[in-house]
């Protein structure tokens, strides 16, 4: 008689692979529409039509002014990300990325855990200074 026994491991990977394909860590929501936001998993994914400096610099102006301590900045032709921090300790990231020349993708992202009050708040103050081209 020939039994097939289930190893301990197998079962724990089986485990694993259906928590992955449940939780996709990592993934932007693919459906963002032009100049709006989707708040996500601790992130707010925007799209922005702008040209990627415009947006960078709009991010760093826009912590400035919401008094949020910028910490670092990196920019090169394929990406920027712009590091902050707030009074209460709270670091926030904003990722940009292009899209085409004359649109941007975004992710902001506040705390440990995500802020969407805090996002949004961060994201209407970029489309504020990029003016009336940024907001559609």
């Amino acid at each position: 008689m020939n039994k097939k026994v289930v190893s301990l491991t197998g079962c724990i990977l089986a485990a694993v692979l259906v928590c992955l394909s449940v939780f996709p860590f990592g993934c932007s929501p693919t459906l963002v529409g032009r100049n709006a936001a989707v708040y996500s998993m601790g992130r707010l994914y925007a799209r922005v039509d702008r040209d990627m400096n415009a947006v960078y610099e709009a991010s760093v102006k826009a912590l400035e002014e919401l008094e949020v301590t910028v910490t670092e900045n990196k920019k090169d032709v394929f990406a920027a990300r712009v590091y902050g921090e707030t009074s209460d300790d709270k670091n926030i990231t904003i990722k940009i990325e292009p899209e085409t020349d004359e649109s941007t993708l975004l992710s902001i992202y506040t705390g440990v855990v995500g802020d969407e009050v805090r996002a949004r708040t961060i994201f209407s103050k970029i489309r504020e200074i990029l003016g009336p081209a940024g907001e559609g």
